[in-house]
């Protein structure tokens, strides 16, 4: 009888690509959680009170393992001594609490003196405690992160090693930075009904990778007591004594600094862009960030395709080339001009295509294998301080370029804005103090119930126009955009009527008419009619709309019954009046006996009646935020790009001399 030999899991077809999907999502958590701050930049500012420095700083903080504790290295180094499964749980679990922290930092619970909050206020009090804790979270994120990229890596090639390797190699990325373009597109519809869900919900999803990658381990475990696999490829590993080697070759040099300004001109754009989209185009916060992903998809369709043609067809170097002047030609879209924004975003996705997709395999022909792994941890090194001064240096470069953007007025001065019906008139000026004449601008308006960065009682954007003077007047309580209100200030009259509309298969279905108790903790309980029994027991999305009714008593005149005179009696007649008070957008679930629950606040809010919240009467203090101008970050960008332009020259020239057949095709030919 002949004994059957067991299939080691790694040749299974099925197990390889299922743990390819799994990698590639713990992967892709990454990348979401990276970018999903992007969008929220400008509610930072206003929930924070963070400057655009800050904001460069808070971003920064991810990069500085990688170039105070040398991670690049040190990563590679515990993976070896210790393996996938304890390095990748421990690295992807820091990232967790990395995201985690960084919510944390944003939240009510945190700003109201919650745990560490006195901490992080007992030292640098010239910063914030919110900047502090999100800075140390964001820092803890990107030490798990960069590590549990390059343990990702290693599992693909663990598992796909003389199989389809490029392959999953190429899909781990293209599912990576999907997670990216998914973050820019998420994130600006996760802000209700408080601006900090999108982070949590960044957060939540990097404890998903965590449980991803725990189902991995099992898989990794399996395949374990069934082969010894040596991924200790001595081309991978960093070694120091390579390092002048490296540092005097001029080639190596010169797509290394290529590398640290184009990256430094992509990643940290990013972070602004879609800010960058909100102020300069008026874009709906939405918008940008679908505008800002369209980058990312570009490039998970095109980075394949260059790297097709870097192979198969050469000009790796001219590719490089091409790529920074895109660059350039792009970010100078943005700084002087008001070309539609899609544009120069497609420019930019094209670039980011093509000098990674060149650059990389690139660097295969100028360096000996023996010494490959030295140098893409050299480069990488140096990549990331690039990607920790630039956020810095751009938001320094917003701040100084925008001293006037913001204006704080106090509670006498917004006493005599409501003596005067609540109109206000507001100044748009440059950094040089003169107008910015006949603009359609974005104006943020924001109202605190006590100082300024205290309680938000109002929160509001209106679409004006500044005249001949840099000038533009605006009703407060009469934004184009509501955000944000405070619902408690209907206690002063606790009972209102409440509508509730169901929108279901396009068709409106009046569930609920009837009495609203602001005084119950802003919720009440009540049954449906049972012609809405079909549906009982499921989740619902309506409409919830408040109502005032106002009683008026009217005086008429009309003629005395069986009176021939022509004398008049006085009636009286009670006419009542609904007033629109509130509306959102609100989900619910319907119990199986028709009951249900609904709380005020915690939908998407439609609409909100400025009469009913205090506007008119009592201190308040005002900011009020006006567009920033990106003129001259980008045109920091622009300049990036051009040094990079200056280095794939030096580097295309420089391979005319040393030989290394750089215009030659990547792929051995007579292969």
């Amino acid at each position: 009888m002949v004994a059957k030999i067991k299939k080691k899991l790694n040749e299974s077809k099925t197990a390889r690509w299922v743990v390819l999907i799994v990698a590639s999502f713990a992967m892709a958590t990454n990348y979401y959680f990276y970018d999903a701050l992007a969008p929220l930049a400008d509610l930072i500012r206003m929930n924070l009170g963070f400057s655009s420095t800050e904001y460069g700083f808070f971003i920064s903080a991810y990069s500085i393992p990688n170039v105070f504790l040398a991670m690049a290295v040190l990563g590679g180094i515990i993976l070896d001594r210790i393996g996938i499964r304890i390095t990748g749980f421990s690295f992807i679990f820091l990232m967790a609490i990395g995201g985690t922290i960084t919510a944390y930092g944003a939240s009510d619970t945190f700003l109201s003196g919650g745990f560490g909050y006195n901490f992080m206020n007992s030292f640098l009090t010239g910063y914030s405690p919110a900047l502090k804790m999100m800075s140390l979270g964001f820092f803890i994120f990107g030490l798990g992160a960069e590590t549990s990229i390059v343990v990702l890596s290693k599992v693909i090639v663990k598992w796909f090693k003389g199989k389809e390797l490029a392959l999953a190699l190429g899909l781990n990325l293209a599912i990576g930075r999907l997670g990216a373009a998914l973050a820019f597109t998420l994130s600006p519809r996760l802000i209700y009904p408080e601006w900090t869900t999108a982070i949590w919900f960044g957060a939540l999803v990097l404890w998903v990778g965590l449980l991803a990658f725990l189902f991995y381990m099992i898989m990794d475990l399996k395949l374990d007591r069934q082969v010894e696999i040596d991924l200790k490829d001595p081309e991978d590993e960093f070694r120091w004594k390579d390092l002048k080697d490296l540092v005097t070759n001029r080639s190596v040099i010169y797509i290394t600094l290529l590398c640290v300004t184009f990256y430094s001109a992509v990643f940290p754009f990013l972070k602004f862009a879609p800010d960058l989209l909100m102020n300069k185009f008026s874009m709906p916060r939405a918008l940008a960030g679908d505008v800002t992903s369209y980058l990312m998809y570009g490039t998970i369709l095109l980075t394949p395709l260059f790297g097709w043609v870097a192979d198969n067809k050469g000009k790796s170097a001219t590719l490089m080339y091409l790529g920074s002047a895109l660059l350039i030609v792009a970010h100078l879209m943005f700084a002087k001009t008001y070309i539609e924004p899609r544009i120069p975003i497609v420019l930019l996705g094209i670039a980011f295509s093509l000098v990674p997709a060149a650059m990389w395999p690139a660097v295969t022909k100028i360096v000996r294998q023996s010494k490959l792994g030295t140098a893409y941890g050299f480069m990488f090194s140096v990549q990331n301080i690039g990607l920790w001064i630039f956020p810095i240096l751009i938001g320094y470069v917003i701040d100084s370029s925008n001293p006037f953007y913001r204006t704080e007025i106090s509670s006498g001065e917004f006493a005599k804005v409501q003596a005067a019906d609540l109109e206000y008139t507001g100044t748009y000026i440059n950094r040089h103090q003169e107008p910015n004449t006949d603009t359609a601008i974005n104006v943020n308006l924001t109202v605190f119930n006590d100082s300024i960065s205290g309680t938000v009682l109002w929160r509001e954007i209106h679409a004006v126009k500044t005249d001949e003077n840099g000038q533009f007047d605006i009703l407060v309580g009469k934004g184009d955009v509501i955000s944000t209100v405070d619902f408690t200030q209907l206690k002063d009259k606790p009972t209102y009527r409440a509508d509730i509309v169901v929108t279901r298969r396009s068709e409106d279905i009046h569930l609920f008419s009837g009495v609203f108790h602001t005084y119950d903790n802003y919720y009440f309980r009540n049954n449906v009619e049972e012609q809405h029994a079909a549906l009982y027991g499921r989740t619902l999305r309506g409409l919830l709309t408040i109502h005032d009714t106002v009683t008026d008593t009217i005086m008429v005149e009309e003629p005395a019954e069986n009176n021939n005179e022509d004398t008049l009696e006085i009636t009286e007649v009670i006419v009542e009046e609904e007033v629109l008070i509130w509306q959102e957008r609100i989900r619910f679930y319907l119990e199986d006996d028709g009951s249900f629950e609904v709380t005020m606040g915690y939908g998407r809010l439609v609409y909100a009646n400025p009469d009913y919240f205090g506007l008119h009467e009592g201190e308040h203090a005002v900011e009020v935020i006006k567009p920033l101008d990106y003129t001259n970050a980008m045109l920091v960008f622009s300049l990036l790009g051009f040094i990079g332009l200056i280095f794939a020259f030096l580097l295309k020239r420089e391979d005319k001399t040393s030989g290394y057949g750089l215009e030659l095709p990547n792929k051995d030919m007579e292969d």
